[in-house]
């Protein structure tokens, strides 16, 4: 059983990326789209994939999985009761 691995922010940020371009099948290095990584919240990014806007959560932990919603997926966490452990 291995150990998860603390990851910071470049190497959070990379693995997330590469987790968005083999969700959306991006392989050549020119499509890849450009992630703005929220200056406040560092591993929460935002993204335009097809036209449509995307925020991708970048795990602190190694052994997590990065994860991509879309906006009304977003505005739907943040109303939900999970809203009180983030605060």
């Amino acid at each position: 059983m291995s150990m998860a691995i603390a990851l910071d922010d470049q190497t959070a940020h990379e693995r997330a990326v590469q987790h968005l371009q083999d969700s959306f099948d991006i392989h050549d290095a020119h499509d890849v789209p450009t992630v703005t990584w929220d200056p406040k919240h560092h591993l929460q990014g935002h993204v335009e994939v097809d036209g449509r806007h995307l925020v991708l959560i970048a795990p602190r932990l190694s052994d997590r999985t990065p994860v991509v919603l879309t906006d009304d997926d977003w505005d739907a966490f943040h109303r939900s009761q999970c809203r009180s452990v983030i605060d």
